[in-house]
């Protein structure tokens, strides 16, 4: 919706807000003349850039994240966990329909739509942008070497999948696929991966400790999809919903690994859509990674024992290099490393938008469980860990508080007649990535073995 659609809708009160906060000379009880002194104002570049500058220094990230967003309009609770997510209290909303750069209407059910003005959203968008280019080192030849990996990521899926469907696959008590298995899924890629995996891995799937990163994505995309299952018999077979699958395109296929790892990632790296919306806009021609790197600000922050370069380039640039949305570049003589878009990516981000603000996001996750059982309490919070005591026992207490899961204190829960589905409920939504493989199948073995153990209703 346009600046001038924005006003006429907007009631005197508003308007009067508006002429009195951009300090614009006019009657303040005259709805036709705040119209039209506001829109003659916002098309005075000087003005406009005044305004900006004063929007990005008090809003900050949550002017970034409504410029890196290809979206205007939002409902009332998208816009309220939108400010939630970037630390305003609700009165905030108020003061934002008083600058000029967010409306509210009506809908036919009274429930307020919130409207940023196309000409707003493109000039802060264009500020912001122009910012990070200023930081960014651009080259205008390619690269002597070059990784682009275009759509084998979908091509070594379906060789997964077959893989799957022509070996009988055992798996560890932990849930996970034998050695051989892995190292025989490594020969027949087209993107082999080093099987070396550090001790401390979490937060980048269910299964990020027990496979390297571009396998753990494809088993994970394949789970959470039903496209494989995990018997109760520790096999792994692949089911039918397989079918939907192959009936799609290859770019289609492609956009649904991409938006699982948006969605998978985003726990620990919360700002990654306007990362990936950022590295879109300005990598049109080959960039240095550091630099980029740079005009990212606080969007990149360290994750535990991710460093915050270790995750700028092993989880954000590697995995978008695994996803088609980038190519890679070195030259022999130096370190450094750039990237560029593909077209591919243009496309799939071109047609891919996704939320904000993820429903889950403005509640802070609190806790990390451990493919060890042990369960780390990063953000205190006594709900939570009320709920996580009753199957768990603290080893720990201090700034990070530690509980650990045994098959006693399940036992003990279950027999003191708490809610085990409910308390594992709790674990999965507080906690910053998904529930390692092992721990998951292990605790519903322990439910399952000692379910007799709970006191009979009355």
């Amino acid at each position: 919706m346009k600046l001038n659609e924005c006003l006429n809708h907007a009631s005197v009160d508003t308007l009067r807000s508006v002429a009195l906060y951009q300090e614009i000379d006019c009657s303040l009880y005259s709805k036709l003349d705040l119209m039209q002194s506001i829109l003659y104002a916002m098309r005075i570049r000087a003005h406009v850039c005044e305004l900006t500058k004063r929007w990005m220094e008090e809003w900050g990230d949550l002017m970034t994240r409504i410029s890196m967003s290809n979206r205007q309009v939002f409902s009332a609770e998208e816009i309220e966990a939108l400010f939630m997510a970037t630390g305003f209290e609700a009165n905030a909303l108020h003061r934002a329909l008083s600058q000029g750069w967010l409306f509210a209407r009506r809908t036919q059910s009274l429930r307020p739509t919130y409207i940023i003005p196309m000409e707003v959203h493109e000039t802060i968008r264009k500020y912001l942008l122009d910012q990070m280019k200023g930081q960014v080192v651009v080259r205008t030849t390619p690269p002597i070497i070059q990784q682009d990996e275009a759509t084998c990521l979908v091509q070594d899926f379906q060789t997964f999948i077959d893989y799957v469907s022509n070996h009988e696959i055992q798996l560890t008590t932990g849930g996970a696929m034998y050695k051989r298995h892995v190292q025989r899924l490594m020969e027949l890629f087209s993107v082999p991966e080093d099987l070396t995996i550090p001790e401390w891995r979490f937060g980048y799937g269910r299964r990020t400790h027990d496979y390297p990163d571009r396998l753990a994505l494809l088993y994970d995309f394949a789970y959470d999809q039903n496209f494989v299952i995990e018997t109760d018999e520790q096999t792994l077979v692949v089911s039918d919903a397989i079918r939907e699958w192959t009936v799609l395109s290859r770019a289609q296929q492609m956009q649904r690994i991409l938006q699982f790892y948006i969605r998978l990632y985003r726990r620990p790296i919360p700002r990654l859509r306007e990362i990936v919306e950022m590295i879109r806009t300005l990598a049109e021609e080959w960039v240095e990674s550091n630099s980029v790197l740079a005009a990212c600000g606080s969007m990149v922050s360290q994750f535990y024992y991710d460093t915050r370069e270790a995750v700028w380039n092993q989880r954000i640039l590697k995995m978008l290099t695994h996803l088609g949305v980038i190519r890679l570049g070195f030259d022999q003589e130096s370190d450094e490393q750039w990237f560029q878009m593909t077209n591919l990516g243009q496309e799939l981000l071109t047609q891919d938008e996704l939320q904000l603000v993820d429903e889950t996001s403005h509640s802070q996750a609190s806790i990390i469980v451990q493919p060890n059982f042990e369960v780390m309490v990063t953000v205190h919070d006594s709900q939570v860990e009320s709920v996580l005591s009753q199957f768990a026992d603290l080893l720990s207490a201090g700034s990070i508080r530690i509980y650990r899961i045994l098959e006693q204190s399940v036992q003990r829960g279950l027999a003191a007649g708490y809610d085990f589905a409910r308390w594992r409920a709790t674990l999965a939504q507080a906690s910053i990535g998904p529930i390692p493989g092992n721990v998951e199948r292990t605790l519903i073995e322990w439910e399952t073995m000692h379910a007799s153990e709970r006191p009979l209703s009355s």
